[in-house]
């Protein structure tokens, strides 16, 4: 086996472990690993703003190398790297633009069943569908459209996803459920003409 194979078969964990022993090497194929994710996390969430996107992506990975060594195995890898990039991208909205931080109380009363229903996301095959995504995803709260994303792009777990929001399961679930039933509205003005006049 390749060297670099052999980075690629170690998970996580044990890349941050080799990391933290000084392998370079270690570091770099974590970051490789999830960076694209990431970045498409963060393009989403800024609204496809790449200049706040690329400031975001760069701190988060300068946060990771010095949080790295009080980085505790408990959790997955991926669910704390998407926890500091949006803190970090909160903190920038509060400072930048205090007024457009805005946050909600969402209704606990919800059944897993009801939000695993439908994912507009697996659907998206053709280039006029993405776009329509897109322009859908644009008009959700952000909240909401958080959750989407953290699940659709960060393949994370709701209950990952309350933590990283601060938030009960029943609230991440309901905003995920708020979140489906517009774009499942929306999505569906494709057929009737109303996206594309």
């Amino acid at each position: 086996m390749a060297k670099n194979d052999a980075y690629e078969a170690q998970n996580d964990a044990a890349l941050i472990r080799e990391y933290l022993k000084g392998d370079e090497k270690a570091f770099e194929t974590l970051y490789f690993r999830y960076r694209q994710m990431l970045y498409g996390y963060l393009n989403n969430l800024t609204g496809d703003n790449v200049s706040e996107a690329d400031e975001v992506f760069a701190e988060t990975w300068l946060r990771v190398i010095d949080k790295l060594p009080r980085y505790r195995e408990d959790g997955k890898f991926t669910a704390w790297l998407f926890k500091l990039a949006r803190n970090i991208f909160i903190d920038r909205l509060r400072h930048n633009h205090p007024e457009r931080f805005v946050t909600i109380d969402a209704d606990d009363s919800i059944e897993l069943s009801e939000v695993t229903m439908f994912s507009p996301d697996r659907l998206a095959g053709t280039e006029d569908i993405r776009q329509a995504l897109d322009k859908a995803l644009n008009e959700l709260h952000p909240s909401q459209k958080e959750v989407f994303l953290l699940r659709e792009e960060g393949e994370l777990s709701f209950r990952e996803i309350a933590e990283i929001q601060q938030c009960s399961l029943g609230t991440v679930l309901s905003r995920m459920r708020y979140a489906l039933k517009k774009l499942r509205i929306y999505l569906q003005n494709i057929d009737s003409g109303g996206l594309f006049k």
